[in-house]
């Protein structure tokens, strides 16, 4: 009965994902161009399938075949599209391609006609340096055949295994640290879509057996209720120590100066969760038990807006009116709907519906929108505040690290 009961529990998690990711999807295919469309739909086929005709074909051996990939009917014709009457081999050995999954802003509102498609290409650790530079070779081409279609879209080969053991990839002189391996998995957790390949096994962990990952998951192999070479298994969200929250903001700031919407949310974000220390609960695992709850927040749990309202929380909590304001004009411009251009009713897609009442709740008025919509210097002026901003963080939190290792 107990077995029963949690393969059925299992079963209705991957239904509410699967729901919340196709909503996601179909939203973002909606608006976003049928050229766009039809490479997310070509994606998988790329990596499933080895032919001359297939953009991204390598001459030398390349891995290819996606684990529990079938095409439908849609990608079948567009590989037929492709290939024309050419004969195709399926792939029939082991395959070496563990799952392809979309990563950061894909899919969520803050995604928009200039975002990249970041691709997560996950692959088995078994594969040798020649197959991971034939593949990555293979990613290259494929990537500028999607630039010609004025796609911007970026592929990462990933060991399978590089979170939870902390492989050194291929094409990294060193290993990831194990704690930039945590927020980076964070995010990864939160944001990610599958697209092919095998589901995430963390996602239908309870978070109440997060302290005991390993030995529940091996009981659920062992009992029969999952099988193993079915799922993909990054790891659990290991405990972070509060000194390193702040050695990640200093590596934040060092690492984005050139980015500084993207350093000023990610560094909000990592001192939200300093605020709750050492009760912090990561994004991904507020995520999480909402899916387990059965309740499908925030639009289809889009990752950005849950971004926001944690932000917003934070932000309001300390009383930082100055760095709320350059969230919401960074949640603004990311969204690029200019909400000052009046457009007819039937025009006003979801972006747009989302947006005009978050402004709404905000107090923006016509004059501000027309403002942030038309005046780039006023960009400029946030982007030197937001500056000034990561500029007083980095004092604040270099001195607290200093603090925490005396």
């Amino acid at each position: 009965m107990i077995k029963e009961f949690c393969i059925h529990n299992i079963h209705i998690i991957n239904q509410r994902l699967d729901a919340a990711h196709t909503f996601r999807v179909n939203r973002t295919l909606s608006t976003i161009g049928p050229i766009f469309q039809k490479i997310y739909n070509l994606v998988p086929i790329f990596f499933h399938y080895h032919h001359p005709l297939i953009p991204g074909y390598v001459e030398n051996k390349v891995p290819y075949g996606i684990n529990l990939f079938t095409p439908d009917k849609n990608q079948y014709q567009l590989l037929l599209q492709l290939i024309g009457n050419s004969k195709l081999k399926s792939p029939k050995h082991e395959m070496p391609i563990t799952g392809i999954y979309s990563m950061g802003s894909t899919f969520s509102i803050g995604q928009n006609d200039k975002s990249d498609l970041d691709i997560w290409v996950f692959h088995k650790s078994h594969l040798d340096k020649h197959d991971l530079i034939n593949l990555n070779y293979k990613c290259t081409r494929i990537q500028k055949w999607c630039n010609s279609l004025s796609i911007k879209i970026s592929f990462f080969l990933i060991d399978e295994n590089i979170f939870k053991y902390c492989r050194v990839n291929c094409f990294s002189k060193q290993k990831i640290n194990s704690i930039y391996n945590v927020f980076l998995l964070d995010e990864f957790y939160r944001t990610s879509v599958r697209i092919a390949g095998k589901r995430i096994l963390w996602t239908v962990i309870p978070d109440r057996e997060e302290y005991r990952y390993e030995e529940y998951v091996y009981s659920l192999y062992s009992d029969g209720i999952l099988t193993q070479n079915e799922w993909l298994d990054l790891g659990n969200l290991k405990l972070i120590q509060i000194k390193e929250y702040f050695k990640e903001i200093l590596l934040q700031i060092n690492k984005n100066a050139n980015t500084p919407y993207k350093s000023l949310l990610k560094i909000s974000l990592i001192e939200s969760y300093v605020l709750r220390y050492p009760h912090t609960e990561l994004l991904s695992m507020y995520t999480k038990k909402h899916l387990h709850s059965g309740n499908i927040i925030f639009y289809g749990f889009d990752p950005y807006y849950i971004m926001l309202n944690r932000l917003t929380n934070y932000l309001t909590d300390i009383k930082d009116n100055i760095r709320l304001n350059l969230i919401r004009c960074c949640f603004y411009f990311k969204v690029k709907e200019k909400l000052s251009i009046k457009i007819n009713n039937q025009q006003i897609n979801w972006k747009r519906k989302i947006l005009l009442n978050l402004v709404r709740h905000w107090g923006w008025d016509e004059e501000k929108l027309k403002i942030l919509d038309q005046n780039i210097d006023y960009k400029k002026k946030i982007i030197n505040e937001i500056n000034n901003e990561l500029l007083k963080v980095k004092i604040k939190n270099s001195n607290k690290l200093i603090g925490f290792l005396n």
